[in-house]
């Protein structure tokens, strides 16, 4: 007996509801990149982190870097296989670059080279495919550890020896102290803080030795949010220490 066609329908719905499940969903990916702060050296170079989970090949895609601590900054832009940066800012022109051979492997990290005090601050970087996108922030920490402590004598003063400590090239802004012979601060005159070319920070501290005070004393510069510190020991001879 014919049967009147519905065992055909079910079998047809049944084949659709196949076709529906097995067909692959949009690639979907995740962007991932460091979760604690890219330490970079003024000068130097450094590679902010960024990959596709997984592992999939970003040749294709659109990545683009940029800033969003301020106003949105482009700081490199990438697709259709090439570097296009028109929009690019001009404090990062000629100072950035992809890694070409390491897109293919999903990799879109941003090489940034001779790295400045403006550099620190907040950064995405997004991927885009044609049918999917993600992004990821990072922080970038700038640093830049100063000079050695240079002490002069500025002569007698206030009933004292005046003493004046000096210390450049940092970056954040340091601590400076006076110390004594036994490690004990020394009231000191407030600390001035000016910025040479090139942003970083240069600090002047002076003190002034009573008689009767030791005559070794130290200069300490110290930058906690880097864990740097340096310091310089200055000895008064006992004949200098009897002030007139």
């Amino acid at each position: 007996m014919k049967g009147d066609g519905s065992e055909y329908l079910c079998l047809i719905l049944l084949l659709l509801h196949q076709t529906s499940v097995s067909r692959p969903a949009p690639e979907r990916f995740q962007v991932v990149g460091p979760a604690d702060p890219v330490v970079a050296d003024v000068g130097e170079g450094i590679v902010l982190p960024c990959y596709l989970e997984p592992n999939i090949s970003a040749e294709d895609m659109r990545v683009e870097w940029f800033r969003v601590d301020a106003a949105i900054t482009q700081v490199h832009l990438y697709q259709q296989r090439e570097n296009k940066n028109d929009s690019q800012s001009p404090s990062y022109r000629g100072r950035t670059a992809l890694f070409p051979e390491e897109l293919k492997k999903g990799n879109a990290s941003l090489r940034l080279s001779s790295v400045e005090v403006s550099d620190g601050g907040q950064y995405k970087c997004l991927i885009q495919s044609d049918l999917w996108y993600e992004d990821v922030s990072l922080s970038v920490t700038v640093r830049a550890v100063g000079t050695d402590p240079v002490i002069s004598m500025e002569g007698y003063r206030e009933g004292g020896i005046g003493l004046l400590c000096e210390s450049k090239g940092w970056h954040p802004e340091p601590e400076l102290i006076w110390l004594d012979s036994e490690g004990h601060s020394l009231p000191a005159g407030p600390t001035e803080t000016l910025r040479d070319s090139m942003g970083l920070f240069i600090v002047r501290r002076s003190v002034i030795v009573q008689e009767g005070d030791t005559t070794r004393f130290t200069c300490r510069v110290q930058q906690q949010q880097i864990n740097q510190e340096k310091e310089t020991e200055f000895h008064i001879p006992a004949s200098e220490n009897t002030c007139k």
